[in-house]
C-alpha cells in the first residue's frame, strides 16, 4: 500500500488560469504597511486588535488530519475570526446563515430592502458611531409604518436588519439592508399579506422623515432643513424584485452583507508595494478602476471595523425575541434538554478540501505547518 500523500498547499485545486493570475491580498498590504501605517494615524483599539488579529491568521497552531477517500493528510490551520480577514468572514457568514434558517417564518414570503442616505448625513454618522443603530431602528419603523397604512391597521412584520457602513468604492456610505416579511402579524397572531406592490414614492417619504426625526438632535437643524429642501421626493429606499420564498434562499440573500470585509482579495488586480487597484461596479452597471495610496487604502478599510460589543445584524417586530410568541404557529420552536456538558459541546469535525468527505483527526501541533514539505520530519518531533 502506498504510503499517503501529505498536502498542505490549496494551489493544487487552482486551474491554469488561476494560477498564472497574480495574487493580491488585504493582508499582504497591511503586512507591508500597517507598523508605519499606525506611527503617523490615530487608530481606534478596535482597529488594532482586529488587524493584529488578521496578521496572526494562519500563523497559530494546526490540526493534521487524514482522508481515507484520497488517502492523503491535510493540515487545517486555526483561523483569526477578524472582520478584515475574508477566508475567516466567509466561514461566520455560512455559519450565521444556517442559523438564521431556523429562526424565519416558514410559508412567508421575504422581500430585500435597501435604504439610504444623502451625502449630507455620513459624516455625522462617522462621527458618532452609534448613529448606526438609530438607522437600523428607523428602517424598522419605517416598514412598520408603511405596512400598517397599506392595509390600515397595525401590522407586526417580521424584520432582519444589517447595518452596512461601506460602498463599494470603500467610501463611508451607511445603510441598511433588511430582510422583510411580505406583511405583517396583527396582535391576534393572524399575518396579513400586503401583496407584492409597495408604493416607492410613499416609501421614500415614510423613510426621509422617520430617520430626520430621528436624527435631529445629532445633526444641525439647518443641515436637517437641507435634506427636506434637496430632497423633496424623500430619500432612497430599495425594493428588491425578487420575492423570496425559501428561507434556506433568504438565508443566502442575507448572509452575503453579514460579515465581511470592505473588500475581497478578488476585487484587487494590482499592488506594486506603494499603491492599490482594484475594481467595483457601480450604480450604472460599469466597471470602474480605483487607485489608491497604501496608507489611503489601509485607513478606507478599517474605518468600517464597528466598535466592540457593536450589533451590526439587529431583529425587529415579530422576529425580535420578546415578540416571537406571536407567530409561534410560523415557526417551529426548538426546545434546549438539560444534560451533561460535554453534550452541549460541538464536535470539531473538519472535511477534505478536495472530495469533501469527513476527515480524521489525527495530530494537534501548537506550531504552523512547515514551509517545506521535505522537512516535516524535523517539524514532527
Amino acid at each position: 500500500m502506498l504510503a499517503p500523500r501529505v498536502v498542505i498547499h490549496a494551489t493544487q485545486y487552482l486551474t491554469a488560469e488561476q494560477k498564472q493570475k497574480p495574487f493580491y491580498s488585504v493582508k499582504r498590504i497591511f503586512q507591508e504597511h500597517w507598523k508605519s501605517y499606525a506611527k503617523t494615524h490615530m487608530i481606534r483599539d478596535i482597529e488594532k486588535q482586529e488587524v493584529e488579529k488578521m496578521l496572526a491568521c494562519k500563523e497559530g497552531g494546526c490540526f493534521v488530519c487524514y482522508c481515507k477517500e484520497c488517502n492523503e493528510y491535510h493540515f487545517m490551520q486555526f483561523g483569526c475570526n477578524s472582520r478584515l480577514c475574508s477566508p475567516c468572514g466567509k466561514r461566520y457568514t455560512d455559519a450565521w446563515a444556517e442559523r438564521l434558517a431556523g429562526k424565519v417564518a416558514k410559508g412567508i414570503v421575504h422581500r430585500h430592502l435597501v435604504f439610504t442616505l444623502p451625502s449630507l448625513l455620513w459624516q455625522f454618522i462617522k462621527d458618532n458611531r452609534q448613529l448606526q443603530q438609530t438607522i437600523s431602528e428607523a428602517a424598522h419603523r419605517t416598514i412598520t409604518l408603511r405596512f400598517s397604512r397599506m392595509k390600515k391597521q397595525a401590522l407586526m412584520p417580521g424584520v432582519i436588519a444589517v447595518v452596512h457602513p461601506f460602498g463599494k468604492d470603500l467610501g463611508f456610505k451607511p445603510h441598511v439592508h433588511s430582510i422583510v416579511t411580505e406583511g405583517g402579524f396583527t396582535n391576534d397572531g393572524r399575518f396579513i399579506g400586503i401583496g407584492s406592490y409597495i408604493n416607492y414614492d410613499a416609501l421614500h417619504r415614510e423613510w426621509q422623515h422617520t430617520i430626520l426625526k430621528a436624527l435631529r438632535k445629532h445633526v444641525p437643524q439647518e443641515v436637517i432643513d437641507l435634506c427636506y429642501r434637496k430632497y423633496a421626493d424623500g430619500f432612497c429606499a430599495y425594493v428588491k424584485p425578487e420575492r423570496i420564498t425559501s428561507h434556506k434562499r433568504l438565508a443566502q440573500y442575507i448572509g452575503r452583507y453579514v460579515r465581511h470585509p470592505a473588500i475581497a482579495n478578488s476585487r484587487i488586480n494590482l499592488y506594486n508595494g506603494e499603491a492599490v487597484r482594484f475594481s467595483y461596479q457601480n450604480h450604472e452597471g460599469r466597471n470602474v478602476q480605483k487607485v489608491m495610496l497604501a496608507h489611503d487604502f489601509i485607513g478606507s478599510v478599517v474605518q468600517h471595523i464597528p466598535e466592540k460589543q457593536f450589533r451590526l445584524v439587529r431583529y425587529f417586530g415579530a422576529y425580535a425575541r420578546r415578540k416571537k410568541a406571536v407567530i409561534k404557529a410560523f415557526i417551529k420552536q426548538s426546545t434546549v434538554i438539560q444534560e451533561t456538558l460535554t453534550s452541549f459541546t460541538k464536535k470539531r469535525e473538519f472535511l477534505c478540501p478536495k472530495c469533501h468527505a469527513l476527515m480524521e483527526i489525527v495530530l494537534y501541533c501548537e506550531k504552523p505547518p512547515p514551509k517545506d514539505m521535505s522537512k516535516i520530519s524535523n517539524w514532527l518531533c
